[in-house]
């Protein structure tokens, strides 16, 4: 299986850089003919930009006939290089030029990197999702927060009314209580992402050095909650982020194809000619 992707992988990227070396030989000859490059690759590059956008409507078509979403997620990865490369060509590397212009390749330096981002976030969080725990909905998510720190309180309440101390309930509101209401957020993807719950265990395990022996029961109990707020942590962050660079990748995708119409218009009524 590896061994194969890898060999997929080897050819995509030939065919791109063969591709890659088509264009610039292509636009040589178009400057050297003293034809207007610049219009032959804008216009090709805004109906890579329309297939690029096909993309995100297969998705929400998935009953369609129209090869798999496997099939179009690999020739959207490679169209995508593509338009780096051609985008490049179209712009020779200069500072943009005019409001429209510079708007255009802000937007594009957004929909290429948020596309980058988001490659490598699909590569390299799966694997880690999968380790990390049995996968859990996304938008089920704050439910299970909900029900995990009831079940905390429940605990500590359990804990004042058999052992008749409110030690453990003073070292929840003190300690645990901020830590299972609040999240790390995206932090935990960097790094080791156990470090925020193992230094809740550790001030955990050291209170727990001062508890009798009917009081450690009860907190044996709290640090599983520990846990399993670690696990519900990772999993949403990693799936929100998954999920979250689309909400920037998608929007300026629209965008830029609205003002790459726009721009291509204006270049055809006012600046070169086929």
């Amino acid at each position: 299986m590896k061994g194969t992707f890898r060999q997929r992988r080897l050819i995509h990227g030939s065919v791109l850089l063969a591709l890659v070396g088509l264009l610039i030989l292509l636009c040589h000859l178009l400057d050297e003919a003293l034809r207007p490059t610049a219009v032959y690759t804008g216009l090709l590059l805004l109906l890579v930009l329309l297939g690029l956008t096909l993309f995100n409507a297969r998705k929400k078509l998935p009953f369609l006939p129209l090869l798999k979403v496997s099939t179009w997620t690999q020739w959207h990865l490679f169209t995508g290089f593509f338009s780096v490369a051609l985008f490049l060509l179209h712009t020779g590397l200069r500072v943009p030029n005019g409001l429209l212009e510079s708007v255009l390749a802000a937007l594009f330096t957004v929909v290429a990197l948020s596309g980058f981002v988001g490659l490598f976030l699909s590569r390299w969080l799966p694997s880690r999702l999968t380790r990390s725990g049995e996968p859990l909905t996304y938008e089920r998510l704050p439910a299970h927060r909900r029900a995990l720190i009831e079940e905390a309180e429940t605990v500590v309440r359990r804990a004042e009314s058999e052992t008749g101390s409110s030690a453990i309930g003073d070292f929840y509101l003190a300690t645990l209580a901020p830590y299972l209401q609040g999240s790390p957020g995206l932090a935990i993807l960097l790094g080791n992402p156990q470090r925020y719950e193992r230094a809740m265990l550790a001030r955990t395990d050291e209170f727990g050095r001062y508890l009798s022996e009917r009081e450690r029961p009860h907190l044996e109990l709290l640090r599983e909650c520990i846990r399993r707020k670690g696990l519900l942590d990772y999993q949403g962050a990693a799936q929100g982020a998954l999920k979250g660079w689309l909400f920037i990748h998608i929007p300026c995708t629209y965008g830029l194809l609205v003002l790459a119409v726009v721009h291509g218009w204006v270049a055809l009524n006012y600046g070169g000619r086929l």
